[in-house]
């Protein structure tokens, strides 16, 4: 597992750059997730995504007190994930709690880990079911 747990240092690193680059306006809101395919386990996606991902990932949208939600699953090529996502500073921030369907046609094959990671530059539209917003976050416990 060991190998995977430094793959995901150097994943957190160059995709959170390249999602970053992509967005091309501030990341409020990240997430994280993997599929496996039916040659691996569940497991290697938790090496991958927990250890050491995260703090090149947070590095990479400029700051994240906030835990960086994940979902893994098994699944062939095709499979869909829904990338969950909460604001980068405070977890509870209820505007930003939202999801993003990732999927790709020919992956994971069997041998392989589809790794994804999510960033947005706001939270859902239109949003109206109160609780804790971006301006009344303190973003010093990296929950509230």
């Amino acid at each position: 597992l060991q190998e995977l747990v430094k793959t995901g240092e150097e994943l957190g690193d160059l995709l959170g750059r390249r999602a970053v680059a992509a967005l091309g306006a501030p990341a409020h809101s990240y997430g994280k997730a993997a599929i496996v395919g039916e040659q691996g386990e569940y497991e290697h996606a938790a090496a991958i995504l927990h250890p050491t991902l995260g703090a090149p990932f947070r590095s990479a949208v400029g700051g994240g007190q906030a835990i960086i939600p994940s979902a893994k699953k098994l699944g062939g090529p095709g499979a869909t994930i829904d990338v969950p996502l909460h604001y980068k500073d405070a977890a509870f921030v209820r505007t930003h709690f939202d999801a993003m369907e990732v999927r790709l046609g020919d992956a994971p094959r069997a041998n392989e880990i589809l790794v994804a990671l999510v960033v947005t530059d706001g939270g859902r539209p239109h949003p109206r079911v109160g609780g804790l917003t971006v301006g009344e976050a303190k973003k010093e416990d990296g929950l509230r």
